[in-house]
C-alpha cells in the first residue's frame, strides 16, 4: 500500500489568494495563470516561480526555477 503524501506547500488553500499573469499553459495553452514565487533553494539562488492554469477545465501546475 502507498502512503498518502501530505501536501507541504499547502494544496489547493495555497492558490486562494495570488495574483495571476499573462503566461501560457504548456498543457492547454491558455493564456492566464496563477502564480506565487517561494525561495525553496538556498538565498543566494534566485526565487522559484509557480503557476496553475486559470482555465478551470486543465489546472496544470508548474513551475520555473
Amino acid at each position: 500500500q502507498r502512503k498518502e503524501v501530505d501536501d507541504v506547500l499547502g494544496g489547493d488553500a495555497m492558490w486562494k489568494d495570488v495574483d495571476q499573469t499573462d503566461v501560457a499553459c504548456p498543457k492547454c495553452d491558455n493564456g492566464r495563470a496563477y502564480f506565487m514565487q517561494l525561495q525553496i533553494r538556498s538565498a543566494d539562488e534566485p526565487m522559484t516561480t509557480f503557476y496553475k492554469c486559470a482555465n478551470p477545465q486543465c489546472g496544470h501546475q508548474w513551475r520555473v526555477d
